[in-house]
Formats: structure tokens, C-alpha cells, sequence
């Protein structure tokens, strides 16, 4: 029995020894190696993406927002039938899968798989009311914008992860992303997953809003009267510059073909261009105002001085080039050679200044390098070193040709003009702000450049205003502000030579030509049939010139104006019917007992349209919201009865093809 006793306890102890050192094995030696383990089976670490920061207009109004969404997650283990939760899942059409995509990812081996990320919330409780084991849940943001397409290829778009992937998004990225948080997942058999840690130094750190100088009712005008021409012309492409000479800010910048940021991926690569930042293309006559304006600050020539503009023709070497549509200016003044854009006259005047001469002119208006606007892919244009070019180098560069640019260098080109001879470097972001409104971050803006002195800014400006008032701009007048502008019609190069049929229409301007509140430049690609840029871009011009003007509450500087308002009734234009007595232009006010003249309200926010109106004694009724896309009756009518309807637009709908 004794015997017995010490086997048997001899036993225990060999036994206690083997669990002892197993429990040593497992809690000491491999202690590390377990606790990894675990962790792996029990533990994910996911990152918290920060809520991002809006991109707003220069008034604050929201182009790009992050909001509040719901993404889905699942633990296959804890599913228990993955073909019903796949079906169940697939019925909400948010989710954007297959039930066969989801049962795949359901029935994988591991522990985690995204079901939809970035949900609307209203979907996301649709999902929430399924009540399916094995579906779990977490807050996130997604990027949202508001307006649609309106100032789409501006903005850019962010990947599902909110970082920035191009336009304003991706160059401003590092004020608007904020930074990252962290969260641990944790899975147990009671509670089964749930997310730990992601708050205190483990919280995301919200993103900056960023204030562009864009206005979105300005951006609105020039992108609607951008599609309008687009589609009348039936052409591929197209963009439209709106800036501020006096400071540089840019107002506008639109794009043909254009996107939907809330779905870019929608849409060929090609609709996410920038166009006036990142396309180049041959600015034909519009680079005119670049050889006007150094050779009269030269002393070459003067607006007076006669011209020897030929037959229709000049010969550089052995080639021949030939003025647009066959004409024979003859003997003509300078002013005349430009508002007639005579290829003969500016190529006497750009060939007196020399290679170098003209080429360092052309350089100092900006061609050849970046504007410095910091947004992506911004192209430098192609401008060739004087020792590259060959005989017939000068005389086509001033004429626009071989020489390359974007639309916002010659849109700058333009401003320098405008405002007296100083080149400002454009700029597109205003300031960086907190949640607060605390300013964070203001880009510097450098000093202007002197590129010509104001007296020859002020000659070519007079020189630009006879091309719309004479010469070949005369589509782009306007009717209660004088404006300054240069036509231009590219032709578009080609291996070998120029395309025989394609064109590109321009036009750059500003307006009021004498005190310039903004410089605009279109640019159409390939309209059908070919066509100038006096008939095709010179429209465009005037349609936002006259929309944006009225928004911005420019006073008329053209002092009257007569219209014609019926064969036998001629009436002043309301802008000038206002009596110092009695400053509402009623009946009889224009002579008629019966009729006023209906004032043009388009472009007007509701609260100026609604106050023009009562000043004009109109009944008015106001339909949707934003800014007047269309009125009835038409401006200048002289109805019956004083009742306007004005139809309000907040854009985005409109762009929207």
C-alpha cells in the first residue's frame, strides 16, 4: 500500500513538473509570441479618417463639404448564413454590390471585411434595421459638394480614404485633410465587435477650411454661358478665365467637358482637366496685344502712325502669309492694324523690334513659365529661346503662332493691361481658417511687376477698345459699360503644318474698359465649321461681362443709352430713368400712361432682384432659389400689366447635362 502511495505521488509530481514547465513554456518563453497572437485573433487597429475641412467661396459659401456617413463592416465568423445576409444586403442599392460579391467576401476565413464604406446615413439605417448577426457599423465622413459640377474641375475630387487627388482638393491638402485617428477593433465572444480608443490622443484632429477668391454666383454665370456656346457650336471643349485685375483674385474658372465630383468615376479622365491651367493651345491674334504693347512702350509705333499693311499679304523668305478672309488693309493707322487684326501690319511693327527684342517682351508678360497659381498640372506654355527660332519665328509669334500658352497666362497678359501695365501674379486661395473663423494661414502676395509703364497701358487701352467699338469685336459690346478686348481665331498645329478645317475661337477682354472691375478670356475649341473669335468667343464675353456686372453692382459707365422698344416708341434705358424727385421709374416717368420698361434682373441674387423691382414699381414673383437664370418678360418689354417672374437658379441644377 505504501509502495502505491509513492508511485502514485511520484506521479503527481512528474505530472505538476510537466504542467509547471508547459505553463512556464507558454507564459514566460512564449509569453511574446501568444500575446501577438492573441492579438491578431482579438485586436484590429483601424485608422479614423478626420473629418475634412470645407472649400469655400469668397462669401463662405460651401462648394465642398465633408459630412456624416456609415460604413459596414463584418466579422464572417459571426455570420451565420452568408448567402441570406448577402441577398439581404445587395437590396439596398446603396451598398453598390453583387449578392454574389458580398457571400464571397462574407464567407471568407478571417475576421474583418468591409461591407460599404462611406454610406449616406439614410442608407446606413436601412442597413441598421436589418439587425444581421455579424454586421457591425462605425462613424466616417464622406466628401460631399453641394453644387454638383458647378466649379468641378476647380475643386478635384478625394479617394474614399479623404485624401486629396486633384485640383484645390490635393493642392491645398494639407489644411483641409486634418490628421488621422486610430481605433482599436476588438472581438469577443460575448459582446462580439466593438471599437475601443478613438478618443483623447487617439481622436482625429479635424482638417482647415480652405476660403478661395472664386465666387460661386460669377463661376455659375461664366460656366452656363460656357455650355450654352459649347453647345450651339457643337465644340468638345472650352474654358473661361474670370479675374480681378486690380489684385490677381480669380473669380472663375470653367472648364468644357466638365464632372460630378460626388461620382467622379463616372466620367473619363479627360472631363477632370483644369483646362485654363493645364491645356495649351496656339492663341492666335490674341497674342497681338503682346506686340502692341512693346512696341509702343519702344517708341516703335504710335496709334496714329500709318501702316503699310500691303495687299494681303507679306513674304518672309520664301513664305508667304496671307491676311484673314483674303483682305487688303492697304495704308491703315496702327489702332486700325490692331481693331482689324491685320497680320501684315503687326508683323512690320513685331519685326522692327528684333529677335531678342520681342522675345524678352514676350517674357516679361509672363509666356514660357508657370503663373505660380499652385494648383496641379499647371503647364508653363512652350516659348522657344530666340537662338531656336528661324526666319519666320518673329513674324508668327506675333501673330500667335508657334508659341503655346494656357488661358490664364494670357488672361494675366491681359490684366497687366488692364491695370495700368502691372503684371500681378493671379492667386486663387484667399486665406485658411479654423472652425472659428481664426485666420491659420494667408498666402503672401508678392509685389507687382511694372511690365510696361501706364501711359502705354493706357494708349493700348484705348487701341482695345476700338476693336469692340469698330474692329472685330464689336459682338462683344455691352450695353452700360464700355469694354477692351482683342479677337483671336488659332489655327490648330498638326504634324507638318495646321489642320485645313479645325480652329480655335477666342476672345480676352475686360470691362468697364476705364476703371476695369474684371478681365475675361474664352477660349473655344473646334467649333463646327470653323468660325472667329469675333463671332464664336466675342458673344460669350459680352454674356458674362453683362451677368457678372450686374451681380457685382457695377454702375453704368456708358451715361445713356437709347433702345429701341417698339417700332413707334423710343424709351431711355432703366438704369437711366431714375429722377432725382422721385427715384422709382414708374409710367410716367418714360412718357406712357400704361406701360415701364421691364429692367434686366438676370444674375441679381433675389434680395437685389426683388428690390429693383419695387423700385421700378413691378409686381414681382420670385420662383426657386440662387440667382436669376431667366425672367418674363424679357428686359426692355413694355408690358401691360407691371408684373415680372423671375426664375432663380442655384446652378448646380443647370450644369448637370
Amino acid at each position: 500500500m505504501k509502495k502505491r502511495v509513492i508511485i502514485v505521488i511520484l506521479g503527481l509530481s512528474l505530472w505538476s513538473l510537466v504542467v509547471v514547465a508547459r505553463l512556464a513554456q507558454i507564459q514566460i518563453s512564449r509569453h511574446d509570441d501568444y500575446v501577438r497572437r492573441a492579438a491578431r485573433q482579438q485586436e484590429r487597429t483601424l485608422e479614423l479618417n478626420p473629418m475634412r475641412g470645407s472649400i469655400l467661396d469668397r462669401n463662405g459659401r460651401v462648394l465642398a463639404e465633408s459630412v456624416v456617413a456609415t460604413s459596414v463592416y463584418a466579422d464572417p465568423q459571426a455570420i451565420v448564413d452568408p448567402k441570406s445576409t448577402a441577398k439581404k444586403l445587395a437590396a439596398i442599392e446603396a451598398i453598390g454590390s453583387s449578392a454574389r460579391d458580398l457571400e464571397k467576401r462574407l464567407s471568407g476565413s478571417g475576421e474583418f471585411a468591409w461591407v460599404a464604406r462611406q454610406l449616406p446615413r439614410e442608407a446606413g439605417e436601412r442597413v441598421r434595421e436589418l439587425d444581421l448577426p455579424g454586421i457591425y457599423f462605425v462613424d466616417e465622413h464622406r466628401r460631399s459638394y453641394p453644387k454638383g459640377m458647378l466649379a468641378a474641375n476647380l475643386l478635384g475630387y478625394v479617394s474614399i480614404d479623404g485624401e486629396g487627388l486633384a485640383g484645390a482638393e490635393h493642392a491645398y491638402d494639407q489644411w483641409a485633410r486634418g490628421k488621422p485617428g486610430k481605433a482599436t477593433l476588438l472581438r469577443d465572444a460575448r459582446r462580439g465587435m466593438y471599437l475601443v480608443g478613438a478618443e483623447g490622443a487617439h481622436a482625429p484632429v479635424e482638417g482647415l477650411d480652405v476660403v478661395l477668391t472664386i465666387d460661386e454666383v460669377i463661376q455659375f454665370i461664366a460656366e452656363k454661358e460656357l455650355r450654352s456656346a459649347i453647345r450651339k457650336w457643337d465644340a468638345p471643349a472650352g474654358s473661361v478665365v474670370v479675374l480681378d485685375p486690380a489684385d490677381g483674385a480669380l473669380l472663375a474658372l470653367a472648364s468644357w467637358p466638365t464632372f460630378d465630383p460626388n461620382e467622379f468615376g463616372r466620367y473619363a479622365p479627360a472631363s477632370w482637366r483644369n483646362r485654363p491651367v493645364q491645356d495649351l493651345y496656339e492663341p492666335g491674334s490674341t497674342f497681338k496685344i503682346v506686340a502692341a504693347a512693346a512696341a509702343i512702350e519702344q517708341g516703335i509705333v504710335t496709334p496714329s502712325q500709318m501702316i503699310d499693311a500691303g495687299d494681303g499679304g507679306i513674304n518672309i523668305g520664301s513664305v508667304r502669309i496671307r491676311e484673314h478672309d483674303s483682305r487688303q488693309f492697304g495704308l491703315v493707322s496702327f489702332a486700325d492694324v490692331i481693331a482689324g487684326s491685320s497680320n501684315v501690319g503687326t508683323i512690320r511693327v513685331a519685326t522692327a523690334m528684333g529677335n531678342r527684342g520681342f522675345y524678352d517682351w514676350v517674357r516679361r508678360f509672363g509666356f514660357g513659365s508657370s503663373t505660380g497659381i499652385g494648383l496641379p498640372g499647371e503647364a508653363s506654355g512652350i516659348l522657344r529661346p530666340p537662338e531656336r527660332w528661324s526666319s519666320l519665328s518673329n513674324a508668327v509669334i506675333s501673330i500667335g503662332q508657334e508659341v503655346a500658352v494656357t488661358p490664364l497666362q494670357l488672361a494675366v497678359a491681359t490684366a497687366t493691361v488692364a491695370n495700368g501695365g502691372e503684371l500681378r501674379r493671379p492667386r486663387i486661395v484667399e486665406r485658411v481658417v479654423d472652425r472659428e473663423g481664426r485666420v491659420v494661414w494667408k498666402p503672401e502676395r508678392p509685389a507687382p511687376v511694372q511690365v510696361v509703364s501706364d501711359r502705354t497701358a493706357a494708349v493700348l487701352n484705348e487701341i482695345l477698345k476700338g476693336v469692340v467699338t469698330r474692329g472685330t469685336g464689336q459682338l462683344a459690346r455691352l450695353s452700360e459699360h464700355v469694354a477692351a478686348g482683342k479677337t483671336g481665331t488659332a489655327q490648330v498645329p498638326v504634324r507638318g503644318g495646321y489642320h485645313p478645317t479645325k480652329t480655335i475661337a477666342s476672345f480676352t477682354g475686360y470691362a468697364p474698359a476705364d476703371r476695369p472691375r474684371l478681365v475675361i478670356l474664352v477660349v473655344i475649341e473646334d467649333p463646327r465649321g470653323g468660325g472667329y473669335g469675333g463671332t464664336i468667343a466675342a458673344p460669350v464675353f459680352r454674356a458674362i461681362a453683362e451677368g457678372a456686372l450686374r451681380y457685382l453692382d457695377v454702375p453704368a459707365s456708358i451715361p445713356r443709352r437709347e433702345v429701341e422698344i417698339a417700332p413707334a416708341i423710343r424709351l431711355a434705358a432703366f438704369s437711366q430713368l431714375r429722377d432725382e424727385a422721385d427715384p422709382t421709374p414708374t409710367a410716367a416717368a418714360v412718357g406712357s400712361p400704361d406701360r415701364v420698361v421691364i429692367p434686366d434682373f438676370r444674375g441679381l441674387d433675389a434680395r437685389r432682384a426683388v428690390a429693383r423691382a419695387t423700385r421700378a414699381g413691378l409686381e414681382v414673383r420670385a420662383v426657386g432659389r440662387g440667382v436669376v437664370a431667366e425672367q418674363s418678360p424679357a428686359p426692355g418689354a413694355a408690358p401691360e400689366r407691371a408684373r415680372v417672374e423671375l426664375i432663380m437658379s442655384r446652378g448646380a441644377e443647370e450644369l448637370n447635362p
